[in-house]
């Protein structure tokens, strides 16, 4: 689509005007409305505010233009554009079908705005209308594969939001593949922002990076790179950053981030940005301060969708780092299920269970996981098997741990990812590195080893595996029961009780019986694994 200076347009407006032409001026302005209201908001409410009154008020689509221009740099946010989009729908009650486009722009406008406030459920109700309208088949050809990439790219937005990836996939991708001819620049961005976010919750890296990357060289020069439209890029850009383990790219980029996403629905998820790069590098304060942020952004959403749940998930790891295992299992166990494990808590879950060596719990965890491999995020899968590879190494299953280390680190090779890295405990971590390095890893594998190798120096093992007996005390000891209840529930003495219980204090780290009992917590005993749907 056509970006013509917003001088020009206005001085062909004006000109008009000056004319006494009117109608050649109302022309113009819904020629480039789209484009105009979206990047130059304010310059676009003046320009109108010049026009006659009586000659736009009952025009849907300059009223519908209106509306989007408080998506634009600098205008207020919040629920101002509302009014416009009420006003235009009212404009077309008595009108016929040949009003259908004017329909259609001005529910996806409204649909827009409401994604803005977060009313998601109500924005894909106004989406469903110009779906059902676009494919009536009345429209004119070039009109309606125009209104469907407009369509389309509303559909994809809100389905990211609600964490349906495979729908926001299709859906974006249709959108950008007409956007050269049929979407604003603003509206093209947005897009490839969107799919950004949608590559890196399920595949990976490279391919969020590349379209993040070309988001933002189409806004480069422009006033867009402060708006909502490039917040999923940056986003992108940061949750990319922070994986590779760059921080000086995620701080660079973190600034202008929370810029864009200032007052739009990505200020939320941009403190989970935020809170993830300081969980990467164990500010665990601040971290909790901006899961704090971005879980009280959510609280009026409806529904709230993925972006709750991955500032819920953030805020249950830190919670572990900070050894509050039991608060954290309270928010995983009320997660959602996402499709193709997009989220995947287990690894929160194994992770937690693996710090304080119940291996059994840990690989119970993964197993839904790992059921559904070929179906899984490819981003998160890395962390499973790093986890597992884990695992099996302090249960002496060497030969299933090389394999999955192996395989953990051909997919952080290719993707830069290091993040799996930080789930294993630092002297495990040395142990992995060491007998890897013996089995002839070349390149970037071989150089990703060497570092690992030297950022773990001098780390000892630091895991005691906790016995299945010594699990089942660790769970009579939970639910309060004294010695003799112990001993008549497992059917051993007293004693042995007590010796369990020695060796139990001595794994844990405590030394009273309030102390084991917050730490089965952490453990979950007694609460089932959190999830992903495997559909």
């Amino acid at each position: 689509m056509a970006h013509p200076a917003f001088e020009d347009v206005r001085r062909t407006v004006e000109a008009a005007l000056a004319d006494g032409d009117v109608a050649r001026a109302l022309a113009t302005v819904r020629q480039y409305a789209r484009a105009a209201a979206t990047e130059h908001g304010a310059e676009f409410r003046a320009l109108i505010a010049g026009l006659p009154a009586s000659a736009w008020s009952s025009d849907a689509q300059i009223a519908s233009a209106m509306g989007a221009s408080y998506r634009s740099p600098g205008s207020p946010r919040g629920s101002s554009a509302i009014g416009y989009f009420d006003a235009a729908e009212a404009s077309l009650t008595q009108a016929g079908r040949d009003a259908d486009s004017d329909r259609i722009t001005v529910w996806l406008g409204h649909a827009a705005a409401l994604r803005t406030l977060g009313r998601l459920g109500d924005a894909q109700r106004y989406v469903q209308r110009a779906r059902d309208l676009v494919a009536d088949g009345i429209l004119s050809l070039p009109v309606r594969v125009e209104l469907d990439a407009r369509t389309m790219l509303e559909a994809g937005m809100i389905d990211l939001h609600l964490g349906n990836l495979d729908a926001a996939r299709h859906h974006l991708e249709h959108a950008n593949g007409l956007a050269a001819e049929h979407l604003t620049r603003a509206e093209h961005i947005e897009g490839l922002g969107g799919l950004a976010l949608v590559e890196y919750g399920q595949s990976g890296l490279e391919a969020a990076t590349r379209h993040s990357a070309e988001a933002l060289a189409l806004a480069e020069g422009t006033a867009l790179l402060k708006t909502g439209f490039a917040a999923p890029a940056l986003l992108a850009q940061s949750l990319a950053a922070t994986d590779r383990h760059d921080r000086d790219g995620a701080a660079e980029i973190e600034g202008d981030m929370l810029d864009a996403a200032s007052h739009t629905e990505w200020e939320p998820f941009s403190y989970t940005a935020a809170g993830y790069q300081r969980l990467a590098e164990r500010r665990l304060a601040e971290g909790l301060d901006f899961s704090q942020r971005a879980r009280h952004g959510y609280r009026s959403w409806a529904p709230a969708g993925l972006g709750l749940s991955a500032a819920e998930l953030m805020h249950a790891s830190l919670l572990m780092h900070l050894d509050q295992g039991d608060e954290a299992w309270a928010i995983l166990r009320e997660l959602p299920a996402y499709e193709h494990h997009i989220l995947c808590p287990a690894r929160v879950a194994a992770q937690l269970r693996l710090r304080h060596g119940d291996l059994k719990g840990a690989a119970a965890a993964l197993e839904g996981c790992e059921q559904i491999a070929a179906d899984h995020s490819q981003r998160t899968l890395v962390d499973v098997r790093m986890l597992r590879a884990a695992i099996e190494f302090e249960r002496g299953n060497e030969a299933l741990s090389d394999v999955a280390f192996d395989r953990a680190l051909v997919a952080m090779t290719r993707s830069g990812s290091r993040a799996p890295l930080r789930l294993v405990p630092p002297g495990t971590l040395a142990a992995l590195t060491r007998r890897a390095m013996t089995r002839g890893h070349s390149g970037e594998a071989a150089r990703i080893l060497s570092r690992i190798a030297e950022a773990t120096e001098g780390h000892a093992r630091a895991i005691e595996p906790l016995s299945h007996r010594e699990l089942l005390v660790l769970a009579e000891v939970e639910k309060g029961a004294t010695v003799a209840d112990i001993a008549a529930a497992l059917y051993i003495s007293p004693n042995t009780v007590k010796t369990h219980l020695r060796r139990l204090y001595r794994k844990l780290g405590v030394s009273t019986r309030p102390d084991a009992i917050r730490k089965a917590k952490s453990l979950g005993l007694g609460h089932p694994i959190t999830r992903d749907s495997p559909e």
